[in-house]
Formats: structure tokens, sequence, C-alpha cells
């Protein structure tokens, strides 16, 4: 991604799921996150666990990008000096990335 190791701090925070099971980070970088003439600071915390998300945005995220996001259209919305930009995600990324986090498990019935 373009970015050295120095630019890692450690972190130790706590992740919950919705089993409730814990996970800690491991590490933590800022990043600039540029959503078409917009650019902010994004603080992303780095965990070692397979999951079917590349990232989770904060609600302060968000709400600093005045963000209207559709999880049904995969979208986030948001005004610009030019008006109303789009990003549209990609179904068939979202569904080849959830996949890959499922090759490592084992199937309890082979």
């Amino acid at each position: 991604m373009g970015f050295t190791k120095a630019l890692l701090k450690q972190e130790l925070t706590p992740l919950i799921g919705f089993t409730r099971e814990t996970t800690y980070s491991l590490q933590s970088i800022e990043l600039v996150v540029m959503a078409e003439d917009i650019h902010k600071i994004v603080k992303f915390i780095i965990i070692d666990r397979p999951a079917p998300l590349n990232a989770i945005l904060k609600r302060s995220w968000l709400y600093n990008m005045k963000v209207v996001p559709t999880t049904y259209h995969q979208s986030l919305k948001f005004s610009t000096l030019e008006g109303i930009e789009t990003i549209r995600g990609s179904q068939k990324s979202s569904r080849t990335c959830y996949m890959a986090t499922f090759k490592d498990i084992e199937s309890p019935l082979t």
C-alpha cells in the first residue's frame, strides 16, 4: 500500500463480535482516505483474524463525511462542491471476498 512499518502504532483495542467473542487489535495506522475530492485522515485498527470485511467504517467517519450509506445498494452518497457523489461497491467483489474467508475453514463433514 506504499507505507512504512514505522507508521504502525502498537495498540490494544478490544473488538467484540456479535456472538460476544472478543478479539484484540494488534496495531493501528492512520491513512488518508480519498472519496472523490474529499480527503480525510482515518485511523484503521489491524487485527489478525479472518473476516468477511476489509474495513468497518465508524459512525464518526460517516458523520464527518456527511455520508448516507445504504448496505442494500452497497453504496455511499455524500455532498461535494459539485453536487451529490455516489461510491458504489461491487457485488461480485464482495461475494469473492466473503467466500475467501471460508477457504481456510475445514468442513466438519470431511
